[in-house]
């Protein structure tokens, strides 16, 4: 499986956030004095995007109305970010390196898949060094820091509340690596040297009529060996026991980050269109609940004070300036 080079997701993610291209250099908004950078944002933006590429082969109305709202959200994200650390910057200094070093790996973990060279790849698109990374996770962990210090503590956590957290948690905090998953695919080419009226376009169309057939109720594994490309043809499309690490980081979020059973599709890549119906995912493991207990305690704490958070924000939105450069 080949899907869309990764770095060719992240400079186009990186150059034309919308219909129209972007310096990612730039700045996307200021707040209480502080400036909010299209490096920022396009760091938390470009994975996310780079899938929302793959799911999207014609784009569309539907495509830039999911990416404005993606971007909406993580740059007010950053806004509120700023608006903190313009207020308690003197602290940052005070976060011990070690606390730095465990949030970026879990960033990496969580954006792909414990992938370092991937993450390096990423930085690289979107004009980041790791120097400048490393100090926005610092402020990131600064705001966790000023939220949690903010407001007097909820009445300690039930069991029920901590094992339901650490359900949650285990699943975003797993490691990604070991992931394993079977599952059946069909993949269309875009083109065939041997007959040049095959198009991208009516491969498209091939493709999202396939998916057509089999939500009406056709079989997948006979549509698999009429008209699949792949190694994996004759034996219905069914590919087992396929480690994450095999996978390309969009396909791998698809199958693994997605839930259920039901055929998905067309994704795209550079030679064709895929769809997919996973029949097992094998988790990779995660710390066990006694391992990280106290961190599933201030999870649940600080889930309780989003309440009192956001209305502490609002009044400090309404007093300080703010400027968004991009809508």
């Amino acid at each position: 499986m080949r899907f869309l080079a990764t770095l060719s997701l992240v400079a186009a993610a990186a150059t034309s956030i919308s219909s129209g291209a972007i310096k990612v250099n730039g700045i996307a908004a200021t707040a209480n004095g502080e400036l909010v950078t299209m490096n920022e944002l396009m760091i938390k933006l470009a994975p996310m995007q780079s899938i929302l590429m793959a799911q999207s082969p014609r784009r569309g109305a539907a495509y830039e109305k999911t990416l404005s709202e993606m971007r909406t959200k993580i740059l007010d994200e950053l806004i509120d970010r700023t608006i903190i650390y313009s207020e308690y910057k003197d602290r940052l200094n005070a976060i011990p390196e070690h606390v730095v070093d465990e949030e970026i790996e879990k960033f990496i973990q969580r954006s792909y898949a414990g992938d370092r060279k991937l993450f390096r790849n990423y930085l690289k698109a979107t004009n980041l060094n790791f120097a400048q990374f490393r100090e926005q996770q610092r402020k990131e962990i600064l705001v966790s820091v000023i939220k949690s210090q903010q407001f007097g503590d909820p009445p300690p956590p039930t069991d029920a509340e901590l094992r339901l957290e650490y359900k949650d948690w285990a699943i975003a905090n797993r490691d990604r690596t070991k992931d394993v998953a079977t599952y059946r695919k069909i993949y269309i080419s875009k083109t065939d040297r041997f007959d040049m009226a095959v198009t991208p376009e009516g491969q498209l169309t091939l493709a999202e009529d396939i998916i057509k057939q089999i939500k009406a109720g056709s079989d997948f594994p006979t549509l698999a060996k009429k008209h699949s490309k792949d190694s994996k043809r004759e034996v219905g499309g069914l590919w087992e026991n396929v480690p994450r690490t095999d996978l390309n980081m969009e396909f791998g979020y698809l199958v693994f980050e997605s839930k259920g059973s039901e055929v998905m599709g067309p994704f795209e890549d550079q030679r064709g269109f895929t769809l997919f119906k996973v029949i097992d995912r094998k988790y990779g493991p995660a710390k066990a609940l006694g391992e990280v207990k106290k961190e599933m305690k201030q999870r649940v704490n600080n889930k309780k004070k989003n309440a009192k958070f956001e209305a502490w924000m609002k009044k400090i939105r309404d007093r300080v300036q703010i400027k968004k450069m991009i809508k």
